[in-house]
C-alpha cells in the first residue's frame, strides 16, 4: 500500500537579474501558524494603536484639567482678595453704624445681630466652599440698609424735635423777673408769675426760639399784645406786651424770625417782654430751656 502524499506549499523567489532562483517549501502546520501569527500582531498591533489614541486623549484631557485649575486658582486667590475687601468694608460700615446709632439713641440696634463671618477662600484644586456666601454678604448688606434707616429716621424725629423745642431766649434783655411766687409789682399782693419778666429797649426786636404755628396774634386783658405759638410736641410759648405783631395767625415760623417788639400794651409797668413756655398743657419754667446766654 503506497504512502500518502504529504501535502506542502512551495513558495518561488526568481530575481529579476539572471541569479539563482529560490525554493522554499512551507508545511501546512507553519502556513497554520504563520497565519496564527500574522492574525495575532494584527489584533496587537490594533490594541496597541487604540490604547495610544486613548493614552493621547487623556494626556490631553490632564493637561486641559491642568490649565482649568491653574486658572481657577488665580480665580479662586482674586475671589478671596475681593472678599476679604467686601468683608472689612462692611465691618467698618457696621462699626460707624453702631457709633451713629448710639449717637442717636438707639445702641440697642444691633443687639442680636450675627458676629464678623469674614471666610477665605480655598487656594486651587477641589471647590472650597465659601463660609461668607455672596447671598451672606447680600444679606448682610440689607441688614445694614435697615439698620442705618432706622438711624436716619431716629435722627430725623430728633432733629424736628429739637427744631420744636424752644432753647433760645426770645429777645436780649435783662431778667426782672423769674418764674414763680412774688408779689405783684402792680397789686402788692402774693400772686404766682407764669413766666420770664425780660427787660429790653422799646421795639427791641422778639424771636421765636423754635419752629412752630403762630396760633393766636391778638389783645388779651392783661398781656396786651400777645402772640401764642405752637411748636408741637406738646410746647407752647407765648409773647406778651408786645408794641406790634409781625405775624399772623396761621403763619408757620422757624427759629429765629422776629414775630413782634417789645413793648409796653397790656398790664406792665415799662418796656419788657413776658415769656412763658408751657409743656403739654402745663406751665414750665422758661429758665429750664433757654441754653444761650442773656
Amino acid at each position: 500500500m503506497p504512502l500518502p502524499t504529504r501535502r506542502h506549499s512551495t513558495i518561488i523567489v526568481i530575481p529579476h537579474n539572471r541569479g539563482k532562483v529560490y525554493k522554499l517549501q512551507i508545511s501546512p502546520v507553519a502556513v497554520k501558524v504563520a497565519i496564527a501569527v500574522a492574525i495575532v500582531t494584527g489584533i496587537l498591533t490594533a490594541i496597541s494603536l487604540f490604547a495610544s489614541g486613548t493614552f493621547l486623549q487623556q494626556r490631553a484631557a490632564y493637561s486641559s484639567l491642568q490649565r482649568e485649575n491653574r486658572l481657577l486658582k488665580r480665580s479662586n486667590q482674586r475671589l478671596s482678595e475681593s472678599v476679604n475687601q467686601i468683608q472689612s468694608r462692611l465691618a467698618q460700615f457696621e462699626q460707624r453704624t453702631k457709633t451713629l446709632a448710639i449717637a442717636a439713641g438707639v445702641p440697642t440696634l444691633f443687639a442680636g445681630s450675627s458676629e464678623d463671618t469674614r471666610g477665605a477662600v480655598g487656594g486651587g484644586g477641589p471647590l472650597h466652599r465659601l463660609s461668607a456666601e455672596p447671598q451672606d454678604l447680600l444679606d448682610r448688606q440689607q441688614q445694614l440698609d435697615r439698620q442705618l434707616e432706622r438711624v436716619e429716621q431716629k435722627l430725623t424725629h430728633e432733629a424736628i424735635m429739637i427744631s420744636h423745642t424752644p432753647v433760645l431766649a426770645p429777645v436780649v434783655g435783662v431778667i426782672t423777673e423769674g418764674y414763680g411766687p412774688r408779689f405783684d409789682p402792680i397789686s402788692h399782693q402774693p400772686a404766682f408769675h407764669d413766666g420770664l419778666d425780660i427787660s429790653a429797649a422799646l421795639g427791641t426786636e422778639v424771636r421765636v426760639p423754635a419752629d412752630g404755628v403762630v396760633i393766636f396774634a391778638d389783645r388779651e386783658t392783661g398781656y396786651g399784645k400777645l402772640v401764642k405759638v405752637n411748636h408741637g410736641y406738646g410746647f407752647t410759648t407765648l409773647y406778651a406786651h408786645l408794641e406790634r405783631f409781625l405775624v399772623k395767625e396761621g403763619q408757620k415760623v422757624t427759629r429765629g424770625q422776629v414775630v413782634g417788639r417789645v413793648g409796653l400794651t397790656g398790664r406792665t409797668t415799662g418796656a419788657h417782654l413776658h415769656y412763658e413756655v408751657w409743656k403739654d398743657g402745663e406751665k414750665q419754667n422758661p429758665l429750664n430751656f433757654i441754653l444761650d446766654a442773656f
